[in-house]
């Protein structure tokens, strides 16, 4: 049952879409259908909700406090049926969950096996975001769930649980770096190094733990992508500077070693998984809220 007029579900796809044909694409509905009730709408509230430019659509004043609202009404409106589910003993459900894409190599698979294992009947809806944009989103009542790397303003959040990841070298298991627990920066100098580049974040620790030592590192390659990293180390090339959620699900194949950067000024990369501290939790969020954090839990460095 949808509880929304049909001008309202219009509204909001085409607020969010800021155009009347992609709207009509994503509710399958006639553009010409779609733009008739935001005029009989507009004319009801006496007062235009849409710029129509050569562009698209773009909301007015008027617009934006109406689309504020109108996402507020359909957050509540999902928070009163989980918790009308959760009255009725339903052990069926879903769960919308906002991560990073460093997440989408091993944590995430884990989370997903796990929960396909213990609750089948709960469908878990992940949506890979840029981390600087997850706060946002999360706000904006696109998920129930976050797992935010390096979370900075937390004052509208609730953290649930953090764990941190070191940083370290990466190398084939027969590299001589492979031999030892931990080590610091100068023992790394004199090895080739695959060097992470922007938009790595990275980089910059990567540059300013090298000039703290002033330390010329011997780069014999340059990255911007995790993966290719991973590449070039696993080839050979020369050892690589990443934290160990980047090769989590690596270094327990034992395809590639992982020695932490230990000295001071060297940080650690947090994970933390967080909620809107203004929505109740659902029982089936709970169920997934526990999971992660027995993850995380075994994952504590």
């Amino acid at each position: 049952m949808q509880p929304f007029s049909r001008f309202l579900v219009y509204f909001l796809a085409v607020a969010r879409h800021r155009s009347i044909r992609r709207a009509a694409e994503e509710l399958h509905i006639a553009g010409s259908a779609i733009n008739r009730h935001i005029l009989l709408g507009e004319k009801q509230l006496q007062t235009p909700l849409f710029e129509r430019l050569p562009t698209g659509m773009r909301l007015t004043a008027a617009g934006e406090l109406l689309y504020g609202c109108a996402r507020r009404w359909v957050r509540e409106l999902d928070d009163l049926s989980r918790q009308i589910d959760d009255l009725k003993g339903i052990r069926r459900g879903q769960v919308d969950l906002l991560a990073p894409e460093a997440l989408s190599r091993a944590f995430l698979p884990e989370l997903v096996t796990r929960m396909k294992h213990n609750h089948p009947g709960v469908v878990l809806n992940l949506n890979i975001r840029d981390n600087r944009r997850i706060h946002h989103a999360l706000l904006s009542g696109e998920g129930d769930l976050a797992l935010v790397l390096d979370p900075e303003e937390m004052r509208d959040l609730t953290i649930l649980r953090r764990m941190s990841f070191p940083l370290g070298f990466i190398c084939r298991p027969d590299h001589a770096l492979a031999r030892h627990a931990a080590v610091r920066l100068t023992q790394c100098a004199d090895y080739p190094m695959v060097a992470p580049e922007q938009p790595l974040a990275l980089s910059a620790v990567f540059s300013r733990l090298m000039d703290a030592r002033r330390i010329i590192p011997d780069v014999a390659a340059r990255a911007n992508n995790v993966q290719m990293i991973i590449s070039l180390v696993t080839g050979g090339i020369g050892i690589g500077f990443l934290s160990y959620l980047d090769v989590m699900s690596e270094v327990m194949r034992g395809d590639l070693a992982f020695v932490p950067l230990v000295g001071t000024h060297v940080p650690h990369l947090t994970l933390a998984l967080v909620h809107d501290r203004t929505r109740q939790l659902s029982r089936t969020t709970h169920v997934v809220e526990n999971i992660i954090e027995d993850i995380m839990s075994r994952h504590v460095t």
